[in-house]
């Protein structure tokens, strides 16, 4: 049985001939491994090297930060997920692996029914 997960998820878009980026709201769900970013006109799939069910119910007694990259088609995204145990949830952030990289691409957080941060309201 797989497990899904919901949460939030933001795309910091550059702005062409400015160093200021606008904050695009979207969806993150999470299949088993397979997590899914919509926003309004794109998405990103990516898969976690290990189930995230494990972690928050429980049989994984340490959790390690995830860092890794994804290919794209404007480079590589280096992408970072922690657990925060607190909230029974894990936040993500992903960089363009560029001259930038200190600037965020974008940020995501995805958590479990009964997390306390399934009673924030959906967009």
């Amino acid at each position: 049985m797989t497990m899904q997960f919901d949460g939030f998820a933001t795309m910091y878009m550059r702005m062409p001939m400015s160093t200021s980026s606008l904050p695009i709201q979207g969806q993150c769900t999470v299949d088993d491994r397979r997590i899914t970013l919509k926003f309004p006109f794109t998405g990103i799939e990516f898969e976690l090297p290990s189930s995230p069910a494990a972690v928050i119910y429980g049989c994984e007694t340490s959790v390690p930060d995830l860092d890794f990259k994804i290919r794209g088609a404007r480079g590589d995204l280096l992408v970072s997920i922690a657990f925060v145990a607190e909230l029974r949830a894990f936040t993500g952030l992903g960089r363009q692996d560029d001259d930038d990289a200190d600037l965020p691409v974008l940020s995501f957080c995805f958590f479990a029914p009964d997390s306390p941060l399934s009673r924030l309201p959906r967009i």
